[in-house]
């Protein structure tokens, strides 16, 4: 399980909106001062992300939380993202190439970029059907009792049982 801490912004009834800080590794890294892919990061600070997600309990706005997804579904995803794009796109061109050799590599290039979109535009229609949807939906792990001082990336949480 892949886990996330997060802020609750929000309750709606048995749901909660989270809110967790996309981190960049940029600001651990010991050349930061010196390094421009640094100073870009920090000029493009990214924005927080809000999920909805079903709870098993009464959360206050404020309260930490931890959510996770499992890495199978985190694996699946990046694959079917990355992966048959690319590869959609190579296999296309290289049947192209075979089929017709006298055809010019800039026509098989655009050709091949379309069909590498086309594919991501698959991707992201089959993602968004409803039975796909909860697969890569994030789940609620834990939360705090109330202030506390954690350690850094940590927080204490307490299992709920239904």
């Amino acid at each position: 399980m892949i886990e996330e801490t997060g802020v609750v912004v929000a309750v709606e009834g048995d749901k909660a909106w989270i809110e967790t800080q996309v981190k960049s590794t940029c600001g651990s890294c010991k050349a930061s001062e010196a390094c421009p892919t640094s100073t870009v990061a920090k000029a493009f600070s990214p924005k927080p992300e809000h999920v909805l997600i079903d709870v098993p309990c009464h959360l206050t706005v404020g309260q930490s939380v931890k959510i996770g997804i499992s890495e199978t579904a985190l694996l699946y995803a990046s694959m079917m993202v990355y992966i048959l794009p690319l590869f959609s796109m190579i296999v296309f061109a290289s049947l192209v190439s075979y089929f017709f050799q006298n055809i010019h590599e800039l026509i098989v290039l655009t050709l091949s970029c379309f069909v590498a979109l086309g594919a991501y535009w698959w991707v992201s229609a089959n993602a968004k059907k409803p039975q796909n949807m909860k697969k890569y939906k994030p789940v609620f792990l834990g939360a705090t009792k109330g202030a506390v001082m954690t350690q850094k990336h940590e927080i204490p949480t307490h299992k709920f049982t239904d």
